[in-house]
């Protein structure tokens, strides 16, 4: 086991706070947020990652089928995941949970099979030297497109704040 894997005792505990710091509401507990501040590995903050999706139509066909006249099958779609120098993420129930110093990120598992991103991210911010929660900040899609490239990006808006 590396420094960076979970046992499954702090990954239940883990799985835990996470649902309760994701809860509707304008508030979180500050205890939750120090304890899995203190329980997700650390990783040092990249100056420079990406990770990205391709996504390709794939190859279908028309014709002519006997009694049901013209037919067009799809091919299945292609896609491509690509990361370069990103920090290691960890699965935490239908979390995806990533830690660098000041910040958590929580990502829903399912965060990549959605068109539209708003709400999918959520961001804990605390202060690297105390370990002292800031805010809960929540994900924004925005959307440029130029001719046939769509590029997505997400923005953070403040969502909750500590009890308190």
């Amino acid at each position: 086991m590396s420094s960076q894997d979970l046992d499954t005792s702090a990954r239940l505990e883990a799985h835990a706070i996470l649902d309760r710091l994701t809860r509707n509401g304008q508030t979180f507990a500050r205890e939750d947020a120090r304890r899995l501040i203190a329980l997700i590995p650390l990783s040092p903050r990249r100056r420079f990652s990406f990770t990205g999706l391709f996504q390709a139509r794939g190859s279908g066909f028309r014709g002519r089928a006997a009694g049901a006249g013209d037919v067009e099958l799809d091919g299945e779609r292609r896609e491509k995941r690509v990361s370069w120098n990103a920090s290691p993420v960890h699965r935490i129930g239908g979390y995806l949970v990533t830690h660098t110093p000041g910040q958590v990120v929580i990502d829903l598992l399912w965060i990549a099979t959605r068109e539209d991103l708003n709400g999918q991210s959520c961001q804990l911010l605390y202060d690297s030297e105390t370990g002292e929660p800031r805010a809960m900040e929540i994900s924004m899609q925005q959307t440029l497109t130029l001719l046939f490239i769509r590029l997505a990006y997400i923005s953070y808006a403040t969502w909750k704040t500590p009890e308190g």
